[in-house]
């Protein structure tokens, strides 16, 4: 077995090592940016502690003091937490199913579509996962000290830890009351208690800081359950889409409900299933974390990038190795070729995505994003399941270039993204990013309309060259210049030059 998961770590190694120049999506040169700045000179605790928790900044931004700043290191940052994701996974399945349900669920999280391109990116969502998946196996294990220490690491990570610090919470609670009630239980549920309520404090510190010093607790967007609005909105069906059903995930959903199926037939007539409740207690953190997941963030408005439900594939994945072991009839021969023929068409979905963009092998996803790509995989999500946006962030580099060269003091505008601290990426010697530094404040494209006013003219624009519905209202308003077309292999934008009337 461990050769399998060996296996798995050299895959995730080849690939990234495939795209070790790849530099990351806009999102992720936010991230790079803010990493540096992180740990400049001197040090912002109103800048580098809140507003996002600080781990991945703190982490990443030491990385990039010690060694530079690269795209090779940041790839090196990621790795280290998909082969981490991949390690936890396995022993966590270990425990549960044994060695047979924790290499396919193993498997079939490594070759996951979303899972590989998550790998080649920079995000908070799959250190999260990784993260998640070591406080669940320590917890297991009873391993309370790492169990903090990596709880910490997650809900310092991404707001979403703090929900698995509740499951599991919850859970300890819960299986605590249907034990008995001895001496030595109550010792175990006080030293459970506190090695898991030692990053919800520091997490609480946390929020009440961004409270005082940005006006929100977690995030300045709300879950439909805090405003007592309904959960059961397009919001949760796209998530569920994305979960259930996106990548060929539809066909492990079908043998998931199947083998539960199966698995209610034989346990009601006693064909030799049993309701083992040591494993219900073992599971009952994922199961309660799915649930917190699905009531409180999924609704979320807005939130619809595909990779923010990677939290929850090792549950699926585990869920789905379970299926395949029932249906197969714990047939290892036929459950390793259900594995391997999974796993085959997940590495066919990656492989055809990174030159397909927009169109994908799995006839579910592409019906599904077909009938309606804004609800679904729109924006970023779909270029981040295709490659194919290092294309647009080749085009952002040539852009840096160009607007170096325009007038200084004109004022720079954008028309869609406000990741305004990409603007720094080219007075830092990034090779990558989206704009200039400037010590002036930056104008939204709706201040056109609103208040065209309060804009200094001359003004530099930028307009994407997939976003330009707007550009026929600019002409009537402005007098507008063509100073620079941009394209990379058909994507890019337009720099203009914008004054009155």
């Amino acid at each position: 077995m461990q050769k399998k998961i060996a296996f798995l770590c050299v895959f995730v190694m080849a690939y990234t090592l495939y795209f070790i120049h790849l530099p990351p999506w806009w999102d992720g040169t936010t991230t790079a940016v803010t990493a540096l700045d992180t740990v400049k000179n001197n040090i912002n605790l109103y800048v580098d502690f809140f507003g996002k928790p600080p781990f991945i900044f703190l982490s990443l931004g030491t990385l990039f003091k010690i060694f530079g700043y690269s795209p090779e290191m940041i790839h090196v940052f990621m790795i280290v937490f998909s082969i981490t994701g991949i390690i936890f996974t396995y022993k966590a399945g270990e425990i549960l199913g044994g060695k047979e349900i924790a290499y396919g669920a193993s498997f079939l999280l490594a070759f996951s579509p979303l899972f590989i391109a998550q790998s080649v990116n920079l995000n908070f969502d799959l250190p999260s996962m990784a993260l998640l998946m070591g406080v669940y196996y320590f917890n297991l294990k009873k391993n309370y000290v790492f169990l903090a220490i990596s709880g910490t690491m997650l809900v310092m990570t991404k707001e979403i830890g703090i929900l698995f610090m509740a499951a599991l919470l919850l859970s300890t609670i819960i299986n605590y009351t249907a034990e008995k009630k001895s001496n030595k239980n109550k010792y175990k549920l006080r030293t459970a208690l506190a090695a898991q309520l030692i990053p919800v404090i520091i997490f609480v510190g946390w929020a009440y800081g961004n409270y005082t010093r940005k006006g929100w607790f977690l995030f300045p967007r709300d879950s439909p359950i805090m405003k007592f609005d309904s959960i059961f909105n397009e919001n949760l069906i796209m998530r569920s889409e994305q979960l259930l059903v996106i990548n060929y995930n539809w066909i492990l959903t079908i043998l998931i409900i199947c083998s539960l199926l199966i698995w209610s037939y034989r346990y009601r007539h006693r064909q030799h299933e049993s309701f083992d409740r040591e494993k219900i207690k073992m599971l009952l953190p994922l199961i309660l974390f799915s649930l917190l997941f699905f009531i409180t963030v999924a609704p979320i408005r807005d939130f619809n990038l595909p990779r923010y439900v990677i939290v929850l594939y090792p549950a699926f994945y585990l869920a789905s190795a379970w299926a395949i072991s029932v249906l197969s009839g714990k047939n290892r021969k036929l459950f390793a070729i259900i594995i391997v023929f999974m796993a085959l068409l997940f590495a066919a979905q990656s492989a055809y995505s990174v030159y397909s963009p927009y169109v994908f092998l799995d006839p579910a996803t592409q019906k599904i994003y077909g009938e309606n790509p804004s609800l679904t995989l729109d924006g970023s999500g779909v270029m981040e399941i295709n490659l194919k946006y290092v294309d647009y962030v080749k085009a952002d580099i040539e852009l840096i270039g160009f607007i170096n060269t325009t007038e200084p003091s004109a004022p720079l505008l954008l028309n869609r993204f406000n990741h305004y601290g990409i603007f720094g990426a080219a007075n830092k010697g990034i090779d990558i990013g989206y704009g200039q530094k400037s010590h002036r404040g930056y104008k939204e494209l709706g201040d056109f309309y609103r208040s065209p006013d309060t804009i200094s003219y001359p003004a530099i624009l930028v307009i994407e060259n997939f976003d330009m519905f707007d550009l026929e209202k600019l002409y009537n308003m402005y007098n507008i210049t063509l100073l620079k077309q941009i394209r990379v292999n058909g994507v890019g934008a337009d720099v203009y030059q914008i004054d009155k009337n």
